[in-house]
């Protein structure tokens, strides 16, 4: 595919993770866990730039060890626990206008938490983007019937459970397919004009990347890395 778009992956990193000290960097598979979206991010044609956005020397420094690009450091102010991914995101591109004149057409948020995202993702993405001239395009995965939210159920005060979408459940039950699909969570692609002008990681025209559940397993304490080893490992042994 040719295109006149520039696509610039932004991994936002910070180092101040307090349920899971140092999660950014711990090994997984023996790679640190930021090394698996830059490594996706690399065999990825038509991407211009792969830039990590952190406030952490070290890894800033073992990212660009990996390949990725750190241009600046992110101030402090934007990498507390409440700080926002949009926020990190816009300051980035903005930062990058201001320092070296650059400007992305689409920035792809990926993010060492979610390892699993595969090159044909991206692609897949970019693909979208460039034939739909899309705002945004998102991964999703497909929600399990027994957890869909027309069929999750509540107790109320007097003891009795219902269902909590109650008309919902019944009126898609008889009728049509329920709304199937969750966002995953491993890749936003975003327009310049979503993120800078409406600071939005997700605009009107919004598309779709469906995948795999499996691939949008997330980091958040040390206990999940077991699963997501547990994964790599039996694709390893069966040579997937």
């Amino acid at each position: 595919m040719t295109t006149d778009k520039k696509f610039a992956v932004i991994i936002p990193a910070r180092g101040g993770s307090k349920r899971f000290p140092g999660k950014n960097i711990y090994p997984l598979a023996g790679r640190p866990l930021i090394a698996h979206p830059i490594e996706a991010a690399k065999r990825v044609k038509g991407i211009e730039r792969i830039i990590v956005s952190t406030d952490d020397e070290k890894i800033a420094a073992i990212a660009k060890e990996c390949g990725a690009d750190i241009p600046f450091l992110r101030p402090a102010e934007l990498a507390q626990d409440w700080s926002s991914v949009i926020d990190a995101m816009v300051w980035t591109v903005e930062e990058l206008g201001r320092r070296e004149a650059y400007r992305p057409d689409y920035t792809i948020l990926l993010q060492p938490t979610t390892p699993l995202v595969l090159p044909e993702h991206i692609e897949n993405a970019i693909t979208l983007a460039v034939e739909k001239n899309a705002d945004s395009v998102v991964t999703v995965g497909e929600v399990n019937t027994i957890n869909h939210p027309y069929n999750i159920r509540e107790i109320k005060e007097d003891g009795t459970i219902t269902f909590w979408q109650y008309d919902l459940h019944y009126a898609h039950y008889a009728t049509k397919p329920k709304p199937k699909f969750y966002h995953a969570g491993n890749l936003w692609l975003t327009s310049f004009a979503t993120l800078i002008k409406r600071h939005l990681l997700e605009g009107k025209r919004n598309y779709p990347v469906i995948i795999d559940p499996i691939y949008a397993l997330d980091i958040d304490y040390k206990e999940d890395l077991a699963v997501i080893e547990g994964y790599l490992h039996m694709r390893q042994t069966q040579g997937l």
